[in-house]
C-alpha cells in the first residue's frame, strides 16, 4: 500500500497495511499517529540511531518529523490511527489527560525513543481495542463522526496519553502537569462545596498564587480554570436529571447551589433548557425508544 493511501484526509484515520525494510511513514504537519505493531518488525532505530526491540504489540507515536528506520525478514502488518491535533485537543480538553498530551507535545515535531512505548507496557484491554478498531474501521471514512469507532478512539487516546508521558522527562514540567491532575481531584471531590473552589481557596491549598494557578491549568487543560469548574458542577447535575428522582431543588440543595434559580440559570446557559425541560425532554426520548 503506497504512504498517500494511508494519510489521512480526515481528522482521524485508521488505516493497516504490510511493509518490508525501510522506513516507517511519519504523519503530515498538524497531525499525530498511534502506530500498532501487528507482527514483530525487529529492531527499530529512531534519527538518532537508538535500537529498539519492536515485536508484536508495540505502540510508537510519531510526530511529522519523526524518522524511523527498521529491518525486518519478513513483511509484517503495521497499523495506525492518525489524527490531527484538533481532533486529538477535542478529545482531551477538559479529561486529566490533557496534561499528558500536552506533556508530549511539547517535545515537539519528533518524539523519537519518548513515542516508544515496549509491547509489555501496553495493557491487554488497550491492545484489544486497537486491534478491534483497526479490524473494524481500517480504511473506513468518516471514523470520527461512527457512533461506535469514536468514542472507542477516543478512550484509546485518554488510555495512551498517561502511558507514554510517565517515562518523559522534564521534571518542572512533570511536577506542574501532576499538580493539574491533584487540582482535578480536588474540584472532584469538593463539587458539592463552591466555597472550596473560588480561585483564591485553591491557590491557598496548592500554595500558587492565583494568577499563577490559573494560567498553569489553562496551558495543561486548553479550559480555564472556572469554566471547568462550573462544566464539571453542571455535569452532575445533568447525571442527577438522568438518574435519580430527585426534584430540581433538592439537587441544587446537595450540589451546593445557592438556590434554584441560580441553577436554573447556568444550566439553560450551557444546554439551552431549563433543568426541568431538560429532564422532560429525556424522558420524552426515553419513552420514544421503548416505542
Amino acid at each position: 500500500m503506497s504512504v498517500s493511501a494511508i494519510l489521512p484526509t480526515e481528522p482521524l484515520r485508521i488505516a493497516e497495511w504490510v511493509a518490508t525494510a525501510g522506513r516507517l511513514p511519519a504523519p503530515p504537519s498538524g497531525c499525530l499517529a498511534l502506530l500498532l505493531v501487528r507482527e514483530d518488525v525487529g529492531i527499530c532505530r529512531d534519527a538518532q540511531a537508538l535500537p529498539l526491540m519492536c515485536p508484536a504489540g508495540t505502540l510508537l507515536l510519531l510526530g511529522p518529523t519523526d524518522c524511523w528506520q527498521f529491518a525486518t525478514p519478513h513483511p509484517a502488518r503495521l497499523a495506525w490511527l492518525c489524527f490531527s491535533l484538533d481532533y486529538l485537543a477535542s478529545q482531551t480538553t477538559g479529561h486529566p489527560q490533557a496534561a499528558d498530551w500536552q506533556l508530549l507535545r511539547a517535545r515537539g515535531t519528533a518524539l523519537g525513543a519518548a513515542g516508544h512505548l515496549a509491547a509489555t507496557k501496553v495493557p491487554p484491554a488497550l491492545r484489544a481495542l486497537l486491534a478491534l478498531l483497526v479490524d473494524c474501521y481500517a480504511g473506513c471514512p468518516g471514523v470520527a463522526n461512527d457512533s461506535l469507532a469514536g468514542p472507542l478512539a477516543s478512550t484509546v487516546l485518554r488510555a495512551v496519553g498517561p502511558l507514554l508521558a510517565s517515562g518523559q522527562p522534564g521534571p518542572a514540567a512533570t511536577h506542574a502537569a501532576g499538580v493539574v491532575r491533584q487540582v482535578l481531584a480536588y474540584i472532584r471531590r469538593h463539587a458539592a462545596v463552591p466555597g472550596r473552589l473560588h480561585l483564591g481557596h485553591l491557590a491557598q491549598e496548592f500554595a500558587y498564587s492565583p494568577s499563577h494557578l490559573s494560567a498553569l491549568f489553562r496551558q495543561h487543560m486548553r479550559e480555564p480554570l472556572h469554566q471547568y469548574i462550573v462544566r464539571h458542577r453542571l455535569q452532575l447535575v445533568e447525571n442527577q436529571l438522568q438518574a435519580s428522582v430527585l426534584t430540581v431543588s433538592q439537587i441544587a440543595d446537595e450540589l451546593g447551589f445557592v438556590d434554584v434559580c441560580h441553577l436554573n440559570k447556568q444550566f439553560k446557559k450551557r444546554y439551552h433548557l431549563t433543568p426541568t425541560e431538560y429532564r422532560r425532554q429525556r424522558g420524552r426520548l426515553g419513552s420514544l425508544s421503548y416505542a
